[in-house]
């Protein structure tokens, strides 16, 4: 009997740490199934840089090279989840290259979802980077971007593959997920002084943490290069995770198979 206590302790136990991972809050795949590059307004997105924040398509989005391509992306074939545009195929990644946008900072957001933080918390927020060079070679990487109460922040941290894609060809095998941990601690986020239009500089790391409330927009921003060499720069796959929650069937379960262990051996 008391080996039989010993099974149904250790099995309880097991259930109580298991936890069920609730959905993917966000999912946006960037998918593209033209023919040719694509304005990130296709998928619900916008896109400005520079320090007067010009708009992704001023003077069309091939002089500055600034949209969503219809290269091969990774991961292929997810599908969106909360992103609007549902499009679940293995085609399509953000990226900038050539000279004009990518070669300045730039932001790259949505707003067309709000995150409830009191109801979905975060965990993490991760992308998947396969630039030409890595930040060593001038090419930096990205700052998760959001927006609370009107006003915008970026991770001080700053997401990149180590190893460069040469081409985007590669992205598919080369691309690397990097990953934010959520924490609304002021040492982990610097003011972002972003008007659409007007103006796109980043601030500095905050002195109280960052606010409560509902993020209202959220994406990407990427600093100036400060290199030489290529100015090429791809993302695909932004993605935000909730906290996992415990299940309460499984804690039950697990509870009343306890129980019933118990008794067993106080029969005994």
């Amino acid at each position: 009997m008391k080996r039989t206590l010993l099974v149904t302790a250790f099995v309880g136990a097991t259930l109580l740490s298991m936890q069920v991972t609730q959905a993917q809050i966000y999912r946006e795949v960037f998918g593209n199934n033209t023919a040719g590059n694509n304005l990130l307004s296709t998928v619900g997105w916008s896109g400005a840089w520079g320090a007067a924040a010009t708009d992704e398509a001023a003077g069309g989005m091939l002089a500055n090279n600034f949209g969503v391509s219809s290269a091969l992306g990774s991961p292929q074939n997810l599908g969106n989840i909360n992103a609007g545009v549902e499009l679940s195929q293995p085609n399509g990644l953000l990226f900038t290259s050539g000279g004009t946008a990518a070669t300045m900072n730039w932001i790259a957001y949505t707003t067309g979802y709000t995150v409830d933080t009191t109801a979905n918390p975060i965990q993490d927020i991760s992308i998947y980077a396969g630039s030409a060079n890595n930040a060593i070679s001038g090419i930096p990487g990205f700052r998760i971007a959001v927006q609370i109460g009107g006003n915008w922040y970026a991770s001080v941290a700053v997401l990149a593959n180590t190893v460069a894609v040469s081409s985007i060809a590669n992205f598919p095998t080369g691309a690397q997920k990097v990953t934010f941990n959520w924490t609304t601690a002021a040492s982990a986020w610097d003011s972002l002084n972003f008007t659409p239009g007007t103006t796109l500089a980043l601030g500095s790391t905050l002195v109280s943490d960052l606010p409560a409330g509902n993020i209202t927009a959220f994406g990407l921003y990427s600093d100036t290069v400060t290199g030489t060499g290529g100015a090429t720069r791809r993302v695909d796959t932004f993605q935000i995770d909730p906290v996992p929650e415990p299940s309460s069937v499984v804690l039950v379960l697990s509870g009343v198979g306890m129980l019933m262990g118990l008794r067993r051996a106080r029969k005994a």
